[in-house]
């Protein structure tokens, strides 16, 4: 097959030769090569074990006819060839296709294009790392970015994205005498070397709580916020913990009374006037300034990504693990698992039945979003009510028009999964300890646990034992490495966290 291959030389039947080399533009658009002589380009689409073909138009910098050329590919890293030999055939001056090519393994491959003229080769070159992904399941992967995602203002907050408001807000986050025994901060349970989260089952501010803290990484993208989805904004969410007897437990006269003694001066900086006399008013605006601050608090790229761009442009990252790979094929094939987790986020954003008990106590239920709407429906402090800045109300759609159902009991929001394996325990109530244990979970799902009203998303994925390490390999990629991230500056803090 060798020894074929290498006396596989195509005529070419015609050349494209241009008057200067400012000039010689091959009549192709795709992936371009050039030497001393000749400038190439191609374009083709190979999948692994599919046969393709080939476009090449070639033309020339100087007189130098080109009198024939060679076609071949190859693996790099072990000399490995393929096993047809293409034809080439003229489609027109200056244009070709070569049919018949397989590349029959996935990795890194190089397609070499050798242009004989005048009693010289020229060698032109092109590294392609073939996925072992269909075009279909490309697709799927592509939705999952690109990260980071623009920036975008909160419209219901006045001063999201203010410098000064952002600058006031990381000082409350860290000021213990918002608490009402100035002993407890929100970087109590959302600690930056822990990814903003806490490593406990359940959180404790000064009394343990009935659920899980989630990471404020990344939570300026959500719809709803808590588990239940009890608030609809970040700046509402941001006042929750704050009045939360077992949290922090504060009044709105406490925190008014903080900002008016420590915080003035901060206060105008961010808002453009004096506290105001009203207490909640002032309650409000601290949850505003805490939101302009957590809204910068965006992760950094992953390995995930690197390998999800190479593969929308073309240059595939041949360092995404073997092991990652294949858990991602599991992710979006086989373990349905973008049913719920999708976008650059992997969230829909809305709530699911996990099959996770929802027992609190013994005699005691924790009804997850059934309450959670009515809690929303509540609240002094929704985009419907009078604190909104937005006066279109342009975000309080699914506030105005969610309906509470019976199924809705039992079920919790579906969490972001970047930084996931920075976050454990996991589930509402940090039940699964590690993210081997929640895939076997959904291996293993007891489908008489779903209480979602007779809903049936989820199935057991009955997965192998190397099918369930494949899975948590590429889960583990969705987190940066030591090395992704600046080491100095505000990274030092917050080691999560991407350059703002």
């Amino acid at each position: 097959m060798e020894k074929r291959r290498s006396g596989l030389w195509f005529a070419l039947t015609a050349a494209l030769v241009c008057k200067s080399a400012a000039g010689c533009v091959p009549p192709l658009e795709g992936t371009r090569l050039e030497s001393p002589r000749f400038v190439l380009a191609f374009r083709a689409s190979p999948q692994v074990g599919e046969f393709f073909s080939l476009e090449i138009a070639v033309c020339a910098k100087s007189a130098a006819v080109p009198e024939s050329i060679r076609i071949d590919a190859h693996m790099p890293e072990h000399r490995h060839g393929m096993n047809y030999a293409p034809e080439v055939k003229a489609l027109g001056p200056g244009r070709w296709r070569a049919e018949g090519l397989m590349l029959h393994m996935p990795g890194k491959w190089e397609f070499v294009f050798e242009i004989r003229a005048a009693g010289k080769t020229d060698r032109l070159a092109r590294e392609v790392v073939l996925s072992e992904f269909s075009q279909e399941e490309i697709a799927k992967i592509l939705q999952h970015g690109p990260w980071p995602p623009p920036e975008r203002r909160d419209p219901s907050n006045r001063v999201s994205g203010k410098r000064e408001a952002v600058a006031f807000g990381e000082k409350l986050f860290f000021e213990p005498r918002l608490s009402g025994t100035g002993s407890v901060l929100c970087a109590t349970c959302h600690a930056p070397f822990r990814a903003f989260q806490d490593a406990r089952g359940r959180g404790f501010g000064l009394q343990e709580v009935d659920r899980n803290t989630p990471s404020v990484l990344n939570v300026h993208f959500y719809r709803w916020y808590g588990w239940d989805g009890a608030h609809d904004s970040l700046w509402s969410q941001s006042l929750r913990p704050l009045l939360d007897a077992r949290e922090m437990n504060a009044t709105p006269a406490h925190v008014a009374t903080t900002v008016r003694k420590l915080f003035s001066t901060d206060y105008e900086r961010a808002f453009g006037r004096g506290v105001p006399g009203d207490d909640e008013t002032v309650l409000v605006d601290v949850g505003k300034a805490l939101a302009a601050f957590q809204e910068t608090l965006v992760s950094r790229r992953t390995p995930f990504d690197e390998f999800r761009d190479g593969l929308q442009t073309g240059n595939q990252a041949s360092s995404y693990p073997a092991a990652a790979q294949r858990g991602l094929k599991i992710f979006i094939g086989q373990g349905n698992c973008t049913a719920c987790h999708f976008g650059p986020h992997f969230t829909n954003g809305e709530f699911a039945d996990t099959g996770v008990p929802f027992f609190v106590a013994p005699g005691r239920v924790d009804a997850g979003r059934h309450a959670g709407i009515q809690k929303l429906r509540g609240s002094a402090f929704s985009l419907v009510g009078k604190y909104n800045d937005d006066s279109a109300r342009s975000t309080a759609t699914g506030t105005t028009h969610v309906e509470l159902q019976h199924r809705n009991f039992g079920e919790w929001r579906v969490p972001g999964l970047r930084n996931v394996s920075l976050t454990a325990p996991y589930m509402h109530n940090g039940s699964l300890a590690t993210l081997r244990d929640v895939v076997k979970h959904y291996s293993e799902l007891n489908e008489e646990r779903l209480h979602a009203d007779g809903e049936r998303i989820l199935k057991p994925l009955k997965l192998s034992p190397a099918e369930i390490e494949e899975l948590v390999t590429f889960l583990e990629s969705l987190s940066p490495l030591p090395d992704m991230g600046a080491s100095e500056g505000r990274n030092a803090v917050y080691p999560a966290v991407r350059p703002h």
